[in-house]
């Protein structure tokens, strides 16, 4: 039997099956410096900018994607369908809090006009993320699904300097994702509601030039922090075409990248309402505990524990996405602000 801790320390060999080939975040046109903001985004094209985060103490959550071409919008869905999908007419910041009485979760989408773009800043809206010379600044003004709440705060990570590795999810180049600091250090400090924590983190970035339902049928990918302090990564995608691309990376306490053997994929429990497929690169010996943090018609976001610490685990399916009955039921939790 795999014995976890080698896993964790990179000692595994590298996976000769991956195929996600890599390339720096400039050659794949995400960045020239800091972390892309200020890159266009083509028609029916995405960008998006992805933080997670657990608290040390283990009750408290956090995740935060700005979109550029928000893709699981149903109106940017019907604008793209209509072949008028202009990225930068569908922004949004998703915010989502987990823990005790005072979760939240927020994505209001907003107009062209509402959009501004610079090589430090991304402002959507009344919210922004800025680049600092410790990392990344979140300044949050949104409004809660379904009660309208406000929420309201400053989110901080701290990291070393973005990663100069991207990797390409499709075969043709169109989608990419780039790992820009996966061990991270979080400060939430949220005024409304009232909460205040830290802990490790994790930052990425996705971008395509193409609608994702076009490129992939589904897709699932997980991270984990180790005891020591290092990470582990693992994309697993179904193409629209055909065939699978998968990429296992471990990633050191000093940031050193690092190709290793995927492990089996398995299956955790499926979603427990909407019943959404959540298969996961995960060791089967070591899976504890799963606690589920989104569970939509298309999508789950879960928390898994393991003997070596928890991981982020999600899985998209695009399939389901498209169905007309889930693009009806969308724009409940996605309000949009012209």
């Amino acid at each position: 039997m795999t014995n976890y801790a080698t896993r964790w320390s990179g000692a595994t060999p590298m996976n000769s099956a991956a195929t996600m080939r890599s390339t720096t975040p400039a050659e794949a046109g995400l960045a020239i410096a800091g972390l892309g903001f200020e890159r266009p985004v083509p028609e029916g094209g995405y960008r998006w900018w992805y933080v997670d985060g657990f608290s040390d103490c283990g009750r408290f959550g956090i995740t935060i994607i700005g979109f550029i071409g928000s893709v699981f919008s149903p109106y940017y869905y019907r604008a793209r369908r209509r072949g008028h999908a202009t990225a930068a007419n569908h922004v949004s910041l998703n915010v989502i809090l987990y823990g005790p009485e005072k979760s939240r979760w927020c994505m209001t989408e907003r107009g062209a006009g509402a959009l501004q773009q610079t090589q430090d800043q991304l402002t959507i809206g009344p919210s922004a993320l800025r680049t600092t010379t410790e990392g990344l600044v979140i300044d949050i003004e949104e409004r809660s699904t379904p009660f309208g709440q406000r929420v309201t705060g400053q989110v901080k990570l701290s990291f070393n300097r973005p990663s100069d590795s991207c990797y390409e999810l499709d075969a043709a180049g169109d989608h990419w994702w780039w790992p820009v600091a996966p061990i991270a250090r979080i400060d939430v400090a949220m005024d409304r509601p009232g909460l205040q924590w830290c802990g490790a983190a994790y930052l990425d970035s996705n971008y395509g030039a193409r609608p994702v339902e076009t490129g992939f049928r589904s897709w699932n990918w997980c991270r984990g922090h180790g005891p020591g302090g290092d990470c582990q990564i693992h994309y697993d995608t179904r193409l629209r075409a055909g065939g699978e691309k998968r990429l296992s990376l471990s990633i050191d306490e000093g940031g050193k990248i690092e190709r290793v053997d995927s492990p089996d994929l398995q299956y955790l429990p499926r979603g427990p309402v909407w019943r959404v497929a959540r298969p996961a690169l995960l060791p089967a010996e070591v899976v504890g505990s799963v606690t589920t943090l989104e569970d939509t018609p298309f999508y789950t976001r879960s928390k898994v524990e393991t003997v070596a610490g928890p991981f982020m685990h999600e899985s998209l399916d695009l399939t389901r996405f498209c169905q007309p009955w889930v693009q009806l039921l969308l724009p409940f939790r996605m309000p949009r602000r012209g």
